[in-house]
């Protein structure tokens, strides 16, 4: 069963969500790793990060696609109706951190992003970004403390980590606690 059902996720939605959730969790080691011992200066071999992180988009937009044409199964019925609006909201904010963390990453980076068979070019050096300081009277160092603010000082360490521990937290109470199906319906194999 790939697609997914009034009762469960198929195993398209499983696997992109798995994949996700390991994509994330590599960017953030990479980032904790390479910045360990360095402190506030350049982090050797960041391009790692950058590669992972941007490459998240790929699944997230697949992941949005295939939920827009697949909807969620439904929740269990005795829900109550503020556990449905917050489980709406929640997953609406995840998919826009997701969305939001490799923008800001790459319109904050001044190195671009090497795949090594091509390169997306740094946003700050091109001519879109050059017309957009002038218009908005600022320089490219104060758009990239802006975006590094965003990324690194806000959503990185904040935002997304306490609505990522809210999902699993969620997803954890509705199994134990509440024993209904919400956790088992996107385990592999169920």
């Amino acid at each position: 069963m790939y697609r997914n059902t009034t009762s469960a996720y198929g195993s398209v939605a499983k696997v992109l969500h798995w994949l996700m959730a390991l994509w994330f969790v590599l960017a953030c080691l990479i980032i904790v790793y390479l910045t360990w011992d360095h402190g506030t200066g350049p982090v050797p071999h960041l391009n790692y990060h950058k590669v992972v992180g941007f490459t998240l988009l790929l699944p997230l937009l697949l992941r949005v696609v295939w939920r827009w044409k697949n909807p969620a199964p439904a929740l269990p019925a005795g829900m109550p109706r503020w556990q449905r609006l917050a489980s709406r909201i929640s997953h609406r904010l995840l998919y826009a951190l997701l969305l939001f963390m490799p923008v800001t990453g790459y319109l904050g980076n001044g190195g671009g992003v090497d795949y090594g068979l091509f390169q997306i070019p740094p946003f700050m050096q091109t001519a879109l970004a050059a017309r957009l300081f002038d218009a908005l009277g600022i320089t490219a160092p104060q758009w990239d403390r802006f975006f590094d603010l965003l990324h690194y000082g806000i959503t990185g360490p904040w935002l997304l980590p306490a609505l990522l521990a809210l999902h699993a937290g969620a997803a954890l109470y509705h199994h134990w606690v509440l024993k209904d199906d919400i956790l088992q319906r996107m385990l592999p194999g169920r």
